[in-house]
């Protein structure tokens, strides 16, 4: 018990220190590039919304209440179902129906953060709940991991409130009113933790969430099977994605084997392929901490 409780001391002062580093970062990037003033859509009328409804029961799930209770009821029923697997393929449709089918209570069947983000958004969706998918990305070309998560509106509260599916977990001020990534983002920048609650310890998600508020992505167009298919890009001032990605790129072409011959090629053309892309367009921060 000693040793277990020593590992747990030195986990916490590990995760501290990262916060600090992660912080000093976001505090040195406040400022966001001004850009596009582009719209989000939201689609409450897909068909495949009744299909969703009737086979798995979610508007029971949901109940009534606020947006925030019921979106809270879909990720408590569905997170604990759904097995984690950081190299999923993404070989299931992205879509709810197709997603659910594979992998609600089928731990042989693990998906990632991108696609439980996706079951969790539609759903929400298809109860006419404001839902949408976001990348949160690191500050270092190196770093090799993302997040992806769920905000919702609350017209209640007048505002924009993530909801983590893989965690189960959503984060919250000092009087217990959940917060939206801006918001989360805003208080590591002053060095502020935020309350967590969610499968993991606090100090971690804290720590983690720290490290992937650098920049964002966003859903522009969300509704039935709309993952990707129009993304919208939030950066900070003086940053930029295309050499970001170019740089985290080469990273990755230098970590496969020399005799994986045909991962490298494959690997190599898509990095050609990269480095030909324009820099993506920038939309501006007030788009996403618009109310819909």
């Amino acid at each position: 018990m000693e040793v277990f409780a020593l590992a747990e001391q030195e986990n916490r002062e590990v995760q501290r220190q990262l916060f600090d580093i992660y912080s000093g970062i976001l505090f040195n990037n406040q400022n966001f590039s001004s850009g596009k003033q582009e719209k989000i859509s939201y689609a409450f009328d897909c068909p495949e919304y009744k299909t969703l409804i009737s086979k798995y029961h979610i508007d029971q799930t949901a109940g009534e209440g606020t947006a925030l209770q019921r979106a809270e009821r879909l990720l408590h029923w569905m997170s604990p179902r759904l097995k984690h697997k950081s190299d999923y393929d993404n070989h299931v449709p992205m879509n709810s129906l197709d997603l659910l089918e594979y992998s609600l209570g089928r731990p042989e069947h693990g998906i990632n953060c991108r696609n439980k983000s996706i079951l969790l958004t539609e759903c929400c969706l298809a109860l006419g709940i404001y839902a949408r998918r976001v990348y949160i990305m690191p500050y270092s070309p190196y770093d090799m991991d993302n997040h992806v998560v769920t905000e919702i509106y609350d017209r209640e509260l007048e505002k924009w409130i993530m909801l983590d599916p893989t965690t189960d977990g959503v984060f919250s001020d000092e009087k217990g009113v959940p917060l939206s990534l801006m918001e989360l983002r805003e208080r590591y920048a002053a060095h502020r933790p935020a309350a967590f609650a969610g499968n993991e310890p606090e100090a971690d998600m804290n720590a983690y969430f720290a490290k992937n508020l650098f920049r964002f992505m966003v859903d522009g167009d969300n509704g039935y099977g709309l993952a990707d298919s129009r993304l919208l890009y939030f950066t900070p001032a003086g940053h930029l994605v295309q050499k970001n990605l170019l740089a985290s790129m080469e990273y990755k072409l230098s970590e496969i084997p020399p005799d994986a011959m045909r991962a490298r090629k494959l690997f190599t053309q898509r990095l050609e392929k990269a480095r030909n892309a324009p820099e993506p367009g920038t939309s501006d921060i007030s788009v996403m901490e618009a109310r819909p």
